[in-house]
């Protein structure tokens, strides 16, 4: 943290007790993990599935940390051989790492801006589309990695320098009620939900379930707020002038969005994606629709805080995209796509999309005796509950309807995908080679012996597959 906080005003912010110790005590550093004492430092104890955060405190205390938060139900006792230590109880202290967050965020008086996002698909790159533009203006942060969690956003908060304006926040969740607690910590400004589709299915019961949970964004927003919805999602459009903030709607297709993205044009071979808005020509440094759709809140974002096309422009050209999000390279004269993070029906749609263009881009330029292929690695789509068959079985149609060359399909879920290719193969509607490999460490090899120069490869799956290992596993053959 950059500013320091006395142990009496963080028991104050989260209403605990300072059961043993000194409330003078100044705290520069939260923890969560007691293997990682910090300068300063005060721990959190949490209870999780595998071990109680609790049972590690008094080690925390004699590694060096200052104090201890800790549930009123799960409290140790701990002898404080450091004068200068303290203990606080609380009666949940998730909640009470929410609230020290929330406290610790109001004290930065020139913090003008704050943006929550979240949505089903897309919210990441969106996020980092919108930090690019609001930078180059205001003086900006953002959530980091996979810190869109009750744990994740309060430290992004706790990182806040003392000149900064602006603060972009992704938030995520898995269940209900997650994000209600995320926006009450964050009180967002300005919301951005970028489509309803099928992640968390499993836990939300059903589309109209996950809208339900994305939806309590609101929950931490004021009433002058700003929201900004896909007008193309049905179930986003279908809360016009219902919010109670102002809306602004983007979209492609639906020209009642008051923002739309015309004159479209997806050049695979620089990997780009132009398009207008506004009446001004777009440049972003990805290539897609979907992308597209990334892009288009952080436009709105932009001329809501005052910048100029132009300057929306320049944002667009520092867009750098997040760790294995549609990461496009070439390696030995072979294409990646890695595309890793995370997965859904709709995300894999899009990739699936991305690998067929950029291979009929690869075809139309190639001067090989061979025409390069589009090779499609594939794995599971998780916390997909009772619509795990329907999900599989539409990524398998949408490898036929994309005409993939290659699909390299490995985990249990996937077994649905691979079964629908074969059996398009069968109808003669599909000429996709498909394999089914019960080993992802078996890919690597596969890959090696068949992939060309030309050639254009995906990974996709959830991040629970770890697919990147194959990608890791495919390099190092040619070492």
């Amino acid at each position: 943290m950059n500013l320091k906080l006395k142990a009496s005003e963080i028991a104050k912010a989260v209403n605990g007790e300072i059961i043993a110790g000194d409330g003078n005590i100044k705290i520069k550093n939260i923890i969560t993990d007691s293997r990682k004492i910090l300068p300063e430092s005060l721990f959190f104890a949490f209870k999780g599935e595998a071990a109680d955060g609790h049972d590690f405190a008094e080690k925390a205390l004699q590694d060096g940390a200052l104090g201890a938060v800790m549930q009123k139900d799960s409290v140790k006792i701990i002898d404080l051989q450091n004068k200068n230590s303290v203990i606080i109880t609380v009666e949940d202290t998730i909640q009470a790492l929410l609230d020290t967050a929330k406290y610790y965020k109001n004290l930065f008086k020139n913090l003008n801006i704050t943006l929550g996002i979240t949505g089903s698909v897309g919210k990441t790159t969106a996020k980092e589309f919108i930090y690019s533009v609001l930078n180059q203006k205001f003086k900006t942060q953002k959530s980091e990695g996979n810190f869109n969690t009750e744990v994740g956003l309060p430290m992004t908060l706790f990182g806040l320098e003392e000149d900064t304006r602006a603060i972009v926040l992704e938030m995520g969740m898995s269940g209900f009620g997650e994000i209600s607690r995320l926006s009450k910590t964050a009180n967002p400004d300005i919301a951005v939900i970028t489509t309803i589709g099928t992640s968390h299915i499993e836990k939300l019961g059903s589309r109209e379930g996950i809208k339900k949970a994305k939806f309590e964004i609101l929950d931490g927003m004021d009433f002058n707020s700003n929201i900004i919805l896909n007008a193309d999602c049905d179930l986003l459009y279908s809360e016009k002038n219902k919010t109670g903030r102002k809306e602004y709607f983007f979209g492609l297709n639906n020209k009642d969005a008051g923002f739309t993205a015309e004159n479209i044009n997806l050049d695979y071979e620089k990997n780009i994606s132009e398009f207008s808005a506004d009446n001004f020509k777009f440049v972003i440094p990805a290539v897609g629709l979907h992308n597209i759709y990334n892009a288009l809140p952080a436009i709105i974002t932009g001329k809501i805080y005052g910048l100029s096309n132009e300057e929306i422009q320049n944002g667009f050209n520092n867009f750098r995209n997040a760790k294995m999000r549609q990461n496009i390279y070439d390696f030995n004269d072979i294409t990646i796509i890695e595309d890793c993070y995370n997965a859904s029906l709709e995300s894999v749609r899009a990739a699936l999309g991305v690998l067929a263009g950029m291979a009929a881009k690869s075809k139309e330029r190639s001067n090989l005796n061979f025409k390069p292929k589009s090779i499609a690695v594939l794995s599971d789509v998780l916390e997909s509950g009772d619509y795990s068959e329907m999900i599989h079985k539409n990524i398998g149609e949408e490898v036929v309807n994309k005409n993939i060359d290659i699909a390299f399909i490995c985990g249990e879920k996937s077994k649905v995908t691979h079964d629908t290719i074969k059996q398009r193969g069968k109808d003669k509607r599909s000429s996709v080679n498909c394999m089914y490999f019960n080993e992802k460490s078996e890919i690597a090899n596969a890959l090696y012996k068949m992939a060309k120069r030309g050639d254009v490869i995906l990974f996709k799956a959830s991040r629970g597959m770890e697919l990147e290992t194959v990608i890791d596993d495919f390099k190092k053959k040619f070492d």
